[in-house]
């Protein structure tokens, strides 16, 4: 049975009102229990307050970062094309899909740098399973090896070759050996080949 804190408050006082009458140890210590009960529950909230603050700090810089976030990408694409493919059509979807791919990176780039490399790996892993196309995929790794992420390069490179089908390997080992990666593109066919 779970006691709440001001339960446990109210039994504190009235043992201490308690305690001044003369009474046997058995409830004394009793009495001592429950008051490093209370210190623990009190301490334990304390904490968890902490960490609800610490969360909200997170979440306000995360939310003002985000301008800065954009004029950062806006200042990228000017400078950084990313090998997409020549196709026909909505111009602005695919200058959405190349600002998505950017996201992605500068997203998994900020989680590598704040020591949360397995979620980093996490969100790559996905996006190239569910959402990236062969191209997207192939200048993902090439941005990242841009941000020097290339830890994060070299695993994305391991599980794609691994986890995928062989057309989707050799369309992205084509698309980094036409873009001056020849090693990574060799990388990703010999994790197709393990």
């Amino acid at each position: 049975m779970e006691t709440t804190l001001d339960a446990l408050t109210l039994l504190h006082k009235e043992a201490e009102a308690e305690r001044r009458h003369p009474v046997d140890e058995e409830l004394v210590a009793e009495i001592d229990a429950m008051a490093e009960r209370l210190k623990a529950v009190e301490a334990e909230r304390t904490a968890l307050r902490e960490q609800v603050a610490g969360l909200r700090a997170t979440v306000r810089e995360l939310t003002a970062s985000g301008a800065g976030l954009q004029a950062r990408l806006a200042a990228q694409t000017a400078r950084h094309p990313l090998p997409v493919p020549r196709r026909r059509g909505d111009r602005q979807r695919m200058r959405r899909d190349i600002a998505a791919v950017r996201n992605l990176a500068v997203r998994a780039g900020e989680l590598d740098a704040s020591g949360r490399a397995e979620a980093a790996l996490r969100l790559l892993r996905r996006s190239a399973d569910e959402v990236l196309n062969p191209l997207e995929t192939a200048g993902l790794l090439l941005l990242l090896r841009q941000q020097q992420h290339d830890d994060l390069a070299d695993n994305l490179i391991h599980v794609y070759g691994r986890d995928q089908g062989r057309e989707d390997v050799l369309n992205v080992a084509l698309a980094l050996h036409e873009e001056g990666a020849p090693d990574d593109a060799g990388a990703v066919l010999h994790a197709a080949l393990d």
